[in-house]
């Protein structure tokens, strides 16, 4: 049972996203219940020199969709992303008027791990190639990583804080916890909390070719990427942005928003360990795990769904498989990656909007490419290729762990 003394819960009225498995929500939900895979050979540049040549690609965006050309021009593709899902958040939620009546209760957290690298590599290029005089203007504006937080709030008009936090892969999640922490201390009625990346780039591939952390399966993009799975050789890259709107019960209730289920807490951590892989008992997300319970008064039992972090690395499947077995070893364990790639910083907010579709629609997204479990996974109850229907789902938790050792778990729980 929920604990009466904990921190207090925010209500999810409105979700965006935009995903390799399609922009907007519905988009995303349907295919990956579909199991189907947005994983493919790269497009944005030509990757025929890498031994890694697929990754996960929004093909279906366009950002004049969501934005005027000009102003599209002067954002960077990870901007764009962040852009776009705030403001389908928006709309889905019914906000954008109550917006432009009371501003200032409006507040955004839309963290980014990396960026505005595209733009970075572009314009370093120009740089040598060209001189400095050919460097755009733009160059600043476009390539901090706070800009997608900062132009959402000009394009929708909040002007409560705002925030861009920037924690590697586990930013989305943080973006979440810190859009709870704003709605418990009251310091806005309403946060657009979220997260957005934009990684493929030849630098980036360059970079994690070389550490020899990504798929190289590229006969077969959509059997790449492979959580738990003895055949798993790395991560996919991917690219995309996902944003929820949190509202303080009392907001939802007085404007009679119907939310699809609630943030009810979350637990962070630090591993202190390595740079890139986490303690090989997966000790840190375990205390996240607990801490997510603590923060949000929920107890292992009430848990029935875990969407993990599962990159397909066995540096990362291991440990994580090790902290789920000690904590909440009945739940429903999915593995979204395998269908939507590893975005990066973005890959907590899109997984939070899983956990609260799941909770909302009582059915647990499936893992694909799980055809033989790896010996150093631990047994646990997986979701195979299929959806499993759930009536009895109350919480899930989303976990979260960037590269530095950060842990980031957030605690969702149903409405009804």
């Amino acid at each position: 049972m929920t604990d009466p003394d904990a921190g207090g819960r925010a209500l999810i009225t409105g979700t965006g996203a935009v995903t390799p498995l399609g922009t907007g929500v519905e988009n995303f939900w349907d295919a990956a219940l579909h199991g189907k895979s947005g994983i493919g050979e790269i497009t944005l540049f030509d990757p025929s020199p890498y031994p890694s040549r697929i990754a996960g690609e929004c093909w279906d965006f366009d950002p004049t969709d969501f934005v005027g050309k000009k102003q599209a021009r002067r954002m960077d593709r990870f901007a764009q992303l962040g852009i776009a899902a705030g403001i389908q958040a928006a709309e889905s939620a019914g906000i954008v008027d109550l917006i432009r009546q009371r501003p200032e209760r409006v507040a955004i957290v839309m963290g980014s791990g990396i960026g505005g690298l595209s733009t970075w590599e572009r314009e370093y290029r120009i740089l040598n190639e060209r001189g400095p005089g050919r460097v755009s203007p733009f160059l600043i504006t476009m390539m901090v990583p706070n800009m997608a937080a900062g132009q959402l709030a000009i394009v929708l008009g909040a002007t409560g804080p705002s925030q861009c936090p920037v924690l590697a892969c586990a930013t989305g999640g943080e973006a979440i916890a810190e859009g709870l922490e704003l709605i418990r201390r009251k310091d806005a009625d309403v946060v657009i909390a979220g997260s957005s990346e934009a990684p493929i780039t030849p630098l980036s591939m360059a970079g994690f070719c070389a550490i020899r952390a990504v798929s190289r399966r590229n006969d077969d993009p959509a059997g790449a990427s492979r959580p738990f799975d003895e055949g798993r050789d790395g991560f996919v890259m991917s690219e995309g942005a996902g944003a929820l709107v949190l509202e303080s019960e009392e907001h939802a209730e007085r404007r009679g928003a119907e939310p699809l289920s609630a943030v009810a807490g979350y637990g962070r951590t630090t591993d202190a360990y390595h740079v890139t892989a986490p303690d090989e008992d997966g000790r840190g997300v375990e205390r996240a795990m607990i801490h997510a319970f603590e923060d949000s008064g929920l107890s292992a039992e009430d848990v029935g769904h875990v969407n993990a972090h599962a990159t397909a690395t066995p540096t990362g499947d291991g440990p994580e498989t090790k902290a789920i077995a000690r904590v909440v070893p009945h739940a429903l364990v999915s593995g979204t990656k395998s269908m939507t790639g590893h975005s990066f910083g973005a890959v907590g907010a899109t997984e939070g909007i899983m956990c609260a579709l799941a909770l909302k629609h009582k059915v647990v997204p499936p893992t694909i490419n799980l055809e033989n479990l790896a010996e150093d996974c631990e047994e646990l109850n997986y979701v195979g290729s299929e959806p499993i229907e759930a009536p009895d789902l109350k919480a899930a938790i989303s976990n979260s762990m960037g590269f530095g050792g950060h842990n980031v778990v957030i605690a969702f729980t149903s409405v009804e």
